[in-house]
């Protein structure tokens, strides 16, 4: 568990970027799907800052993983050959975009015809920037994690806590309450728990995936022990979360149960990053 806890920053940034940027795919559904009212764009523009913030905040959290942040911009000389130089640098790109995005929202510099596009464009950055997020954890000098598993799992996790994120934010817009809705909610039922069946397929075989590795040192086998409470409460977290996400897309009511979803389900996927970085097998161990 020591190497988890010296990873925390990055579990933390691995947590609150991926499911912040999933929201907005849920946003971009409902901005070009509903006819929404000039209120609700303003609510729903100036609500874009819980997601937005929580990127913002595990892009700083990232930084404190750096042995000294001043060096961060040596990361980019790495593009193109680094997966870590990679996944900051499609970062940065969704970033700019979102906060352009944000900003003007919140500024009414938005017109209908530009915000459509703009936002699909922002949804199709935040989905790359999670897989790239994925790909860069599969390296062959840490064979625990040199798997397509992980970004499954990091797609998923962003799918399933995003979209509840998302629905909070339209829900506290009073833009999901009528009929209108009815598509926007099934849609995001259908993606978000998509993105539970694939982040849960993908954990149960990256841990599964552990029990055939081994080192001089210490078995695969043995790394997923000590997680399995993590890993059995992030379960509990998963399964609430579910419940509370088809509540709000075909029950009565959205506004609580979608925040209860967004808490239960950054508290879940927290749970699973930090047992990952606790499953860290290196070669040279």
């Amino acid at each position: 568990m020591e190497t988890a806890l010296n990873e925390l920053p990055l579990a933390i940034f691995t947590t609150l970027a991926p499911l912040g940027a999933g929201a907005f795919v849920v946003l971009a559904i409902a901005v070009c799907s509903l006819k929404l009212e000039a209120g609700q764009l303003k609510a729903i523009d100036r609500l874009s800052l819980i997601p937005a913030g929580a990127v913002a905040a595990g892009f700083v959290a990232s930084f404190f993983h750096l042995a000294s942040p001043l060096h961060a911009p040596s990361v980019f000389m790495g593009i193109g050959h680094s997966p870590l130089s990679n996944e900051i640098a499609v970062g940065m790109v969704f970033f700019v975009a979102m906060a352009v995005y944000v900003l003007l929202g919140m500024f009414g510099k938005l017109s209908l015809s530009v915000r459509k596009p703009f936002s699909l464009v922002v949804a199709v950055l935040a989905l790359i920037f999670v897989v790239f997020t994925g790909l860069a954890y599969m390296m062959p000098t840490i064979p625990s994690w040199n798997s397509p598993l992980v970004p499954l799992e990091m797609l998923g996790m962003a799918l399933f806590g995003g979209t509840l994120i998302g629905l909070f934010v339209l829900a506290l817009a009073g833009a999901i309450d009528g009929r209108a809705a009815h598509m926007v909610k099934s849609l995001a039922f259908i993606l978000g728990f998509s993105g539970f069946v694939a982040a849960a397929v993908a954990l149960v075989g990256h841990v599964d995936m552990l029990g055939e590795l081994w080192s001089p040192a210490v078995a695969g086998a043995t790394l997923a022990e000590p997680v399995v409470p993590y890993l059995c409460g992030a379960g509990l977290c998963g399964v609430v979360a579910v419940a509370c996400l088809g509540v709000v897309c075909f029950g009565k009511r959205t506004l609580a149960p979608a925040a209860v979803g967004s808490a239960v389900a950054l508290v879940g996927t927290f749970l699973v990053r930090f047992a990952f970085y606790a499953m860290q097998m290196s070669i040279g161990l």
